[in-house]
């Protein structure tokens, strides 16, 4: 909740409610910067819906979640997941679908069109097109996966431009679709799965299918204006580095996030089960903590930032001029930071070339250089550098 805050006695720095695989997956990275985590699970194991139990003596299996592609491949290497266990492999078929007649459509790589054609030739021969498009947009979407959206913003124009540049750059990355994609994007994002996928097929069993893939999880029907969009996610993410594919956790869905919850806490974080949050506290109208229900309150330190200047107001709470700053080492009116953080994560060891006298040059410069990164220095401002 708060970057670079000094810590005390029995507090934390971010405070995750709920050991699911996205609160740990946060928590990693925020230990990595160098903060100091707790996370509260209700339950006695995490995990949320990626977790493997056991449902008869002798017999365990994912109980929720049931299958992994999109998991960013980002996620896996900065975790480190291979290393605590982590394996996951193809499936060898995607769907099995029984039909009245008692014929059977079964898809999966390397199949889906000989099987489809036993009921329609015609859809046999534009399933290649029909993956090749959405393999085109979903490409565009990957990329911005990762990207920081722009923050919507208050005050001058002189303020607003770094952040309507940034806008740009993703609008950008958009035109790189033809004007028959964008086309396409528009109507999967406002289409129904059942009307998108009437305009490309005749035959019942290979809609029925992909509308499946339109609704899984999801109780709406494949009608449903928007559904369209969830047929991108079947081929959004990857297994193994290949792309549209998906596939099983060896050990279930619960060796994700157990493997999660060990790079975590190899990070220094504290992850609590079997401790369910009662209330939210909240203090001069932010979140200062969590109280659980046998009355324990867990405190996590202030944010370092007045949440109602400009800077503030515009998504850069690391240059609040209202409050002690504690930010790598920004200036501000009244003081410089009193404490810098240099997570290990940041540090590059230098080559043996380098002499110790080189090397005194070089580490505060990059330590500086790290700082206005993080705090997003612009030209005319005044920056202390600590060290």
């Amino acid at each position: 909740m708060g970057e670079g805050t000094p810590r005390g006695a029995g507090r934390c720095d971010a405070l995750i409610i709920g050991g699911g695989h996205n609160g740990l997956v946060c928590a990693a990275y925020l230990a990595a910067a160098g903060l100091k985590v707790t996370v509260l699970e209700r339950r006695a194991l995490v995990g949320g819906a990626a977790v493997t139990e056991e449902f008869y003596p002798g017999f365990r299996n994912s109980v929720a979640a049931y299958t992994v592609s999109l998991l960013n491949p980002k996620v896996i290497r900065d975790l480190d997941l291979a290393r605590h266990g982590l394996r996951l492999v193809e499936r060898r078929a995607a769907n099995f679908l029984p039909t009245a007649d008692g014929r059977y459509l079964l898809t999966g790589e390397g199949r889906t069109q000989a099987e489809v054609a036993r009921f329609s030739a015609r859809d046999a021969a534009r399933l290649p097109e029909y993956g090749e498009r959405l393999e085109v947009i979903a490409d565009v979407l990957r990329e911005l996966a990762l990207t920081t959206p722009p923050n919507a913003l208050e005050g001058s124009w002189r303020a607003a431009l770094p952040e309507l540049l940034r806008a740009a750059r993703v609008g950008g990355r958009l035109r790189r679709l033809d004007m028959s994609s964008r086309r396409e994007l528009l109507a999967l994002f406002a289409m129904s799965a059942g009307d998108y996928l009437d305009n490309w097929f005749e035959s019942d069993p290979i809609k029925a299918v992909y509308g499946f893939d339109g609704i899984v999880g999801n109780y709406a029907s494949p009608y449903t204006a928007g559904s369209a969009y969830v047929l991108l996610h079947h081929v959004f993410g990857e297994v193994n580095g290949k792309k549209g594919t998906w596939g099983h956790a060896i050990g279930g869905m619960g060796a994700i996030t157990q493997a999660m919850r060990r790079e975590a806490e190899a990070r220094g974080v504290e992850i609590r089960t079997g401790r369910a949050v009662a209330k939210i506290v909240a203090r001069e109208g932010r979140a200062a903590g969590a109280v659980l229900d046998d009355g324990t309150e867990v405190a996590v330190h202030p944010f370092v930032s007045c949440g109602a200047c400009l800077q503030c107001r515009n998504g850069r709470p690391q240059l609040c001029r209202k409050t002690t700053p504690t930010m790598l080492g920004v200036f501000t009116d009244g003081g410089m930071a009193d404490e810098v953080a240099v997570p290990e994560s940041c540090v590059v060891r230098l080559p043996q070339s380098v002499s110790a006298a080189d090397a005194s040059i070089i580490e505060p410069l990059a330590v500086a250089l790290h700082a206005c990164n993080r705090a997003r220095i612009e030209a005319g401002m005044r920056v202390g550098v600590v060290g």
